[in-house]
């Protein structure tokens, strides 16, 4: 009762809007049905094409253009923390767990600690962790580690960008992914380098499969061998 009664205080002062037009919406996060239909993709990730082998599947939600490019860099670089729960709402929403398959574990792909110390937080962890725990998966965000500091991937060629997160993650218990149906999620999907090399680590570790999740799809999911020169591509 009482948190009907807050959640119906703030509606009143603070009416749930669209984070585009700033049309009134019906509840704090959700997007109108225009500019959400102006950016929605829903989509796996062909794997053969991109010769992931270790990946099992991706599924895509958005295009990554318009506003859902402009909320994902206001998180990642101006600390627009705010704008997560519009991306959570877009999860609920068109992230359906039936197409997700078993989940054991959810793991974000994890930044090194100089970068995480520099930014102040994970979006990836923002953006999903209250999703994840309201479908009552296991979250596991410290089951994975960047144990490699790599130069930012935006600039690199598909081959040089494998190269890079070569050997940059690390399992901190085996026990934790041993067996396990993990869900590997990110925030942008481009050429898949950084998810394929996460999820050879823990299938390395003992992960039965590595299904993948990302808010937004990049040029690089539909043209693997590009080179892609955006500096809010995947870290």
């Amino acid at each position: 009762m009482l948190d009907w009664l807050w959640s119906t205080l703030l509606d009143c002062l603070y009416p749930p809007k669209c984070p585009v037009c700033r049309t009134g919406v019906a509840r704090h996060g959700a997007w109108c049905s225009p500019c959400a239909g102006q950016v929605l993709a829903v989509r796996e990730i062909n794997v053969v094409q991109h010769r992931l082998r270790y990946l099992d599947s991706c599924l895509v939600l958005c295009e990554y253009r318009g506003a859902v490019k402009k909320i994902l860099y206001d998180i990642k670089f101006n600390g627009s923390l705010k704008y997560a729960r519009h991306l959570a709402w877009l999860l609920d929403c068109y992230a359906d767990p039936v197409r997700l398959g078993r989940i054991d574990r959810v793991i974000p792909v994890p930044l090194h600690s100089n970068r995480r110390k520099e930014r102040g937080y994970n979006q990836t962890e923002q953006i999903y962790r209250n999703w994840v725990r309201e479908n009552g998966w296991n979250w596991s965000a410290a089951a994975l580690s960047r144990s490699k500091s790599t130069a930012p991937l935006w600039g690199l060629p598909l081959q040089e960008r494998r190269r890079a997160v070569k050997t940059a993650f690390q399992v901190s218990d085996d026990q934790a992914v041993s067996g396990a149906a993990v869900l590997l999620v990110d925030d942008i999907f481009t050429s898949g380098a950084t998810m394929e090399e996460c999820a050879k680590t823990l299938k390395q570790a003992g992960a039965c499969c590595v299904r993948g999740l990302a808010i937004a799809g990049g040029t690089g999911d539909h043209l693997p061998q590009q080179c892609f020169r955006d500096k809010t591509q995947s870290d």
